[in-house]
């Protein structure tokens, strides 16, 4: 597999989730489109958005209810790409959002895998791969991040990292969808190097 085609299975499934085509991830101009339901989403959206962006760092896919049509235009043509994503600019959009009883909420950043600067790192701790079994009982808060109990199902494998037997870092990796797989980390804080 190379960069390009993990980009493009990740636009494809952007392109689902927001109810657009991949190319117009790769189009220098912002797009405002109709949120929907699709059964390929990523499993933990929930759909449709009221007003959602993702860009890839062309422009902006705005994926919106029709109540936010006009608001998430306006947004996205009044302030450059990478402005649209911190304040205060989300202070306009926001001010513009709650006559409608909707606010600013989620913000996440996903990162893909660059093949070109993939190496191993020497690891001090001793690890462990743990099938579905062995970590059912880790659905505890320290492990958040790596594992959702309320998306079970969807945790395949997890890597754990132990110090003199104790559990003190966690990966794991849950199918969201039919062609991508998401890793959530925790480590507990006295580890973090």
């Amino acid at each position: 597999m190379t960069n390009q085609e993990i980009l493009t299975i990740a636009m494809e499934q952007s392109a689902i989730d927001s109810n657009c085509l991949a190319a117009d991830f790769q189009s220098y101009e912002n797009k405002v489109v109709l949120s929907a339901k699709h059964p390929d989403a990523r499993n933990y959206l929930e759909l449709p958005f009221l007003c959602d962006f993702t860009s890839y760092g062309n422009n902006i896919v705005a994926s919106v209810s029709e109540e936010f049509q006009g608001i998430a235009s306006e947004y996205v043509e009044k302030f450059p790409i990478e402005h649209c994503f911190e304040t205060p600019n989300l202070h306009w959009l926001m001010e513009r959002l709650r006559p409608h009883g909707a606010n600013v909420c989620f913000m996440a950043e996903y990162f893909l895998p660059d093949l070109d600067h993939f190496s191993l790192f020497h690891c001090d701790y001793k690890t462990k791969v743990l099938t579905p079994e062995e970590f059912q009982d880790l659905y505890l808060p320290e492990w958040s991040n790596a594992l959702c109990s309320h998306r079970r199902q969807a945790d395949q494998l997890c890597v754990g990292a132990y110090h003199h037997g104790k559990l003190v870092g966690l990966a794991s990796a849950s199918a969201d969808c039919a062609t991508m797989w998401q890793i959530g980390v925790d480590i507990l804080p006295k580890y973090m190097k």
